[in-house]
């Protein structure tokens, strides 16, 4: 495991008294994460998942740019970057799919590519109005995504999201009911946190098997398409460096 940047992630706030914590990503200007990135948000969660009196994680972005523009492009420019970057990507979103405490995902900005794929595994998503959900990665002769953005939007509009690079506004996903509100900037914090603490104060064990066996069969659909998606990747990447 790649040591993890200090800065990668801040917690902002840890409140055991209302049982929530609010975790930043701060990978300026955008977020995009590299391996070392991945590993510093996976160990944040769990510790998080792990404190005692923590029963809601609030998640957001650093800046106004983006919530989060997924994997860093830097990790595709040699394999051993690329796997290292997948290896870690994997492991961060298994923890994810299996975090015991719910989280809310507080957009500040555009979640693209990873960063959409991190927003679809949240348990409620609010946002500001100039937020929006893409998937870039096969107009750009890549893969990924696609998975998870079946939790995002109906088949076919996912279909466009994922082959045409269509985006999905804030004001779809709040039509469609993927985000619970839409808010201006200075509101995002309190709205996510008023969320966080309505579900930190429900009953622990009975929010935790609700919510494990609702999210189960999403949950293995998108661990084992990511899987294939990252197979696939490395596949692609191979033939081309070879031709």
């Amino acid at each position: 495991m790649s040591p993890p940047p200090a800065d990668a992630v801040v917690l902002e706030e840890r409140d055991t008294t209302n049982g929530v914590a609010i975790l930043k990503l701060s990978q300026p200007p955008v977020n995009a994460l590299d391996a070392a990135a991945f590993d510093s948000a996976e160990l944040a969660l769990r510790e998080l998942a792990q404190t005692a009196g923590i029963r809601a994680i609030v998640l957001t972005g650093g800046g106004t740019r983006a919530f989060c523009a997924g994997t860093d492009l830097a990790a595709f420019e040699t394999p051993a970057a690329l796997a290292r970057a997948q290896q870690a990507s994997a492991r961060f979103f298994a923890t994810l799919a299996e975090l015991p405490v719910p989280l809310v995902g507080a957009l500040n900005g555009p979640a693209v590519g990873g960063g959409a794929m991190i927003a679809s595994e949240c348990d409620v998503l609010v946002a500001v109005p100039g937020a929006w959900f893409a998937l870039p990665e096969v107009a750009a002769g890549l893969l990924g995504g696609g998975s998870h953005a079946r939790r995002l939007a109906p088949y076919f509009k996912g279909l466009r999201m994922l082959l045409l690079g269509e985006r999905l506004s804030a004001q779809e996903a709040l039509e469609s009911g993927v985000l619970a509100a839409v808010v201006e900037p200075h509101e995002l914090r309190a709205t996510a946190l008023a969320w966080a603490r309505r579900l930190a104060a429900l009953d622990p064990a009975a929010l935790r098997a609700a919510r494990a066996i609702y999210r189960a069969p999403a949950a293995a659909a998108a661990r084992d398409g990511y899987a294939d998606e990252r197979g696939a990747l490395a596949e692609l990447l191979a033939e081309r460096a070879a031709t």
